[in-house]
């Protein structure tokens, strides 16, 4: 068997065959011999080129995505969809200015506005004990509030206070149909304080029971709350928190027809009474 010839041009000479190995009369004909890389090589390039389309896959993904949100925030942020009117209905002791400023909503993207937190924001208000929040597209906020209702007017040399049942000072303002009370001393009220619960809560009570007769209530950091009827007697409450215990006590007093200008009913389990001298 003659072995592997190669003639890489057909005008070579017979000797040039004959140091080849070719049978004489052989005619010379040029091939390429290319060699096949072994199977994992060739995985190997497929790995390659898989793995390359998948990452140049991931980042142009990346690309646009990187893009989109560019874009996105772009467009919520635009001027023509910030916040330029703030409508507040249910408001008669809040200033509707006041809603608005502390709304915090001008000026803000109507999609970025967090109705809840600005509405977690406004019940902060004195006078506000509720309140919804909407966005409207595109650049309005609409406000709906429940305020704080007042049940009694304290009176103090600073001017008059509006006071709700729980005791929130609510702010300055006057109510001519509600019960007042004239504070005396250095108790002083702010919008946002507070005074004892259960004093106003016992007023408006006291008012409706002993309306024919009253001249007055009175409120004394010492003393409490103070019942002043129009023939001078004055019955001392303290913070009212036994209230039917102390009416009970009073009741009593005046069924038996004893006749007292003072009457310290702070503790009613040991009431203290001065009688009208004789």
């Amino acid at each position: 068997m003659g072995g592997l010839w190669v003639v890489l041009s057909g005008s070579h000479h017979a000797s040039d065959r004959t140091r080849a190995g070719a049978p004489p009369g052989a005619t010379a004909t040029a091939i390429e011999v290319t060699k096949t890389p072994p199977a994992s090589v060739r995985r190997r390039r497929v790995r390659r080129a898989l793995v390359g389309g998948v990452l140049t896959g991931r980042l142009l993904a990346l690309l646009l995505l990187v893009g989109g949100l560019v874009l996105l925030v772009g467009f919520l942020e635009g001027e023509q969809y910030r916040v330029r009117t703030v409508i507040v209905h249910g408001n008669r002791l809040a200033f509707a200015d006041a809603v608005v400023r502390e709304s915090g909503v001008l000026g803000q993207s109507v999609f970025r506005i967090d109705t809840q937190a600005v509405a977690e924001r406004l019940v902060m208000h004195p006078a506000i004990a509720a309140a919804t929040v909407r966005s409207i597209y595109p650049d309005t906020v609409v406000i709906d509030v429940v305020e704080r209702q007042p049940t009694s007017v304290w009176m103090t040399e600073q001017g008059n206070w509006l006071i709700d049942s729980e005791g929130r000072v609510i702010g300055n303002g006057e109510a001519t149909d509600l019960p007042h009370v004239r504070v005396s001393g250095s108790f002083t009220l702010q919008p946002g304080g507070r005074v004892p619960g259960t004093v106003a809560r016992a007023v408006p009570e006291l008012v409706k029971r002993y309306a024919d007769r009253l001249a007055g209530l009175e409120y004394r950091p010492a003393e409490g709350l103070i019942l002043v009827f129009a023939g001078g007697e004055r019955i001392i409450l303290g913070d009212a928190e036994r209230l039917a215990d102390q009416l009970a006590v009073l009741n009593a007093l005046e069924a038996q027809g004893t006749s007292w200008l003072h009457l310290d009913l702070r503790d009613p389990d040991r009431p203290e009474l001065w009688r009208v001298g004789l």
